[in-house]
């Protein structure tokens, strides 16, 4: 039996570059500010209606997924992406540069329900959850990729050839896509999640508005506070987005014996969160720290609470109860993920900004520890219902 790590990876790539399209907003965020004349709250959207496609369609979309199949999902969202990609490098019209935005989250949407989907079926029973934790790092790592990289190039192409860059990127993406067997698209009735995957995914909803306002607006907080370049608060941000994958790590070789059971996720869970709230109060706590204790705290925080999407990820064929690696249930509930977590990061940056508007930086570090509190009580919830089917053994699949 051939290994199927080389067409897990490829999968996964599909989704880092998918994500790093955030990335490449937010880092030319403070030119567009000045050129368009945005607000705080505005530019934020901007960013985020990037998600606004899974936002509003995630859970319509796993459900549509278990009857279509993953391969004509990931092709069109790739052709998407493609396509609006190139309206934002070539218009100059911020209206027509909100609208792209908010296409564009489309093929987002199909991509990131599809790829971890085509995973769950691709991958062993022993490496399932190891494969699926790999997944949930595609978020961080696109957005430092995205990050680094727009930083980089900047002031070498400017914002259109930025925007023109990504874009041709991703047509290679898709043309890689499109030569890679993932097998048939089988044809199944639907069917919803468990309650457990519900809640799970709910609290991962939670997880993305606190970490998308963090990152999302960490450049501006660099600039504002602590007198930052763009170029250095360009970089810090993307060290703490990858600051998630030590946390990845630790959880996959926690998953070295093939399985997550609901009571080491649970201890996770207690561990990661309640260590990451003091992180984050300290973070945007005064306005004389130095620039270099900032970025320390934000990466920090983000290396501690990245423990738990890898666990999430992981355990989400059993809370949806799935019996076999193509249950619909697994579909729909990367649908539901996906909607949950779109939806957290549409609302995060433009959330963060309105509160930093009216109650200054220090309220969004208050703002971010109840996020996180919210979420561990979600995910212990979804454990304990989880757990307890798992003892009577009516979920199989490991």
């Amino acid at each position: 039996m051939s290994s199927p790590w080389p067409r897990i990876v490829t999968l996964w790539l599909l989704g880092v570059l998918a994500a790093a399209q955030f990335a490449k907003m937010s880092v030319i965020a403070p030119l567009m500010q000045e050129q368009g004349h945005l607000t705080l709250s505005q530019l934020g959207w901007l960013i985020s209606l990037l998600e606004v496609g899974g936002g509003l369609f995630g859970f319509v979309a796993g459900l549509a997924l278990a009857r279509s199949g993953a391969r004509l999902f990931l092709l069109a969202g790739l052709a998407i992406l493609a396509a609006t990609g190139l309206m934002e490098t070539l218009t100059g019209d911020i209206t027509l540069l909100f609208a792209a935005r908010a296409v564009e989250g489309l093929g987002y949407l199909l991509v990131v329900i599809a790829a971890p989907t085509a995973i769950s079926a691709i991958a062993h029973d022993d490496t399932r959850p190891r494969a699926l934790a790999l997944w949930s790092t595609f978020v961080p790592v696109g957005i430092a990729l995205g990050a680094a990289v727009t930083g980089a190039v900047l002031p070498f192409l400017g914002v259109r050839g930025i925007m023109g860059l990504w874009t041709a990127l991703i047509v290679l993406g898709g043309f890689g896509m499109a030569r890679m067997p993932i097998g048939a698209a089988p044809r199944h009735r639907l069917k919803l999640p468990e309650v457990s995957a519900w809640c799970s995914t709910f609290g991962f909803g939670l997880y993305t508005v606190f970490i998308s306002a963090l990152t999302m607006l960490l450049p501006s907080f660099l600039i504002e506070r602590s007198g930052a370049s763009l170029s250095a608060a360009a970089l810090i941000a993307a060290l703490a987005s990858l600051a998630s994958l030590p946390g990845a790590g630790a959880a996959i070789w926690s998953m070295r014996d093939g399985v997550m059971p609901a009571r080491r996720s649970a201890i996770l869970a207690v561990v990661a969160l309640l260590a990451t709230v003091p992180l984050i109060l300290a973070l945007y706590h005064g306005a004389g720290m130095a620039l270099a204790l900032r970025g320390a705290l934000a990466v920090v925080a983000v290396m501690v609470s990245g423990l738990l999407p890898p666990v999430m990820f992981a355990r989400l064929p059993q809370q949806a109860g799935a019996a076999s690696p193509d249950d619909p249930r697994i579909a729909t509930a990367n649908g539901l993920v996906t909607q949950f977590g779109a939806g957290g990061a549409l609302i995060g940056p433009p959330l963060g900004g309105w509160i930093v508007a009216g109650w200054g930086w220090e309220a969004l570090g208050i703002g971010a520890s109840g996020t996180l509190l919210a979420m561990l009580a979600m995910i212990l919830l979804a454990e304990s219902l989880a757990g307890r089917r798992e003892q009577a053994g009516s979920v199989a699949l490991g």
